[in-house]
């Protein structure tokens, strides 16, 4: 457990580029999904649903990912890192305008499975880019100012715990999506980090069936061939 200093043992650090690779799959899927349903052709509902799923999965594991720093980690940095309580403050007032986009764009999304008409879709669209937009400078603020604090103040248990939370919230159907997603722009090392945290069984599962799942969902999604993580 911490001590008062906050400072913890090299075994007990948690590695902060963690949340930089979690942060790529919405800094890479929340604009692409806004370009996708922009060119998604007018009543084309079969098109809708596919694009208006995936966006549900990634603004929902983007809401689940806010609220469980809200929860798990700000009360614990606000206790622990007192110099850095303006950086904390400042976090919890971009989430509040982060949630405000994000609920309206979770209610476009809605509005356009069930009627995908061109002037719903573009709106949908301009809450996207405005999202997106927030969401953006809060993860630069965040990877810069944000991940300092937590290396020093935050264990890697505590960190798992927001982890768990989130993972616990994507439908069992989407895990193996959603880690692909994680994976796609991580690097070999990043990669390897992410499937050792993983037991033996999930990884073979990711290996034998997940990698062609998720090749098979983004080529539905962006109907291009995407680079698709392999192990």
């Amino acid at each position: 457990m911490p001590t008062t200093s906050g400072f913890f043992t090299a075994e007990e650090r948690l590695d902060p580029q963690e949340m930089v690779v979690l942060h790529r799959v919405f800094r890479r899927e929340i604009p692409l999904l806004a370009d996708l349903i922009e060119a998604a052709v007018p009543g084309d509902r079969r098109r809708t649903v596919v694009l208006a799923e995936h966006l549900d999965l990634v603004l929902g594991a983007l809401g689940e990912h806010h609220e469980g720093e809200d929860d798990l980690l700000w009360p614990k940095l606000r206790e622990r890192a007192t110099p850095g309580v303006g950086v904390v403050a400042r976090m919890a007032d971009q989430h509040d305008a982060i949630a405000g986009a994000l609920a309206a764009a979770a209610d476009l999304s809605s509005r356009w499975r069930t009627r995908p008409e061109r002037d719903t879709a573009l709106r949908l669209v301009d809450a996207l880019r405005e999202l997106d937009r927030h969401a953006a400078a809060h993860m630069d603020d965040e990877e810069e100012h944000l991940l300092p604090l937590m290396a020093d103040h935050i264990t890697a248990e505590e960190w798992f715990e927001v982890g768990e939370r989130g993972r616990r919230s994507v439908p069992k159907r989407k895990l193996l999506i959603f880690l692909g997603a994680i994976l796609e722009d991580a690097t070999a090392q990043e990669r390897q980090l992410f499937l050792s945290h993983m037991p033996a069984p999930a990884r073979f599962l990711w290996r034998t069936l997940g990698i062609r799942i998720y090749k098979r969902t983004t080529s539905r999604v962006r109907r291009t061939n995407a680079v698709v993580p392999q192990a």
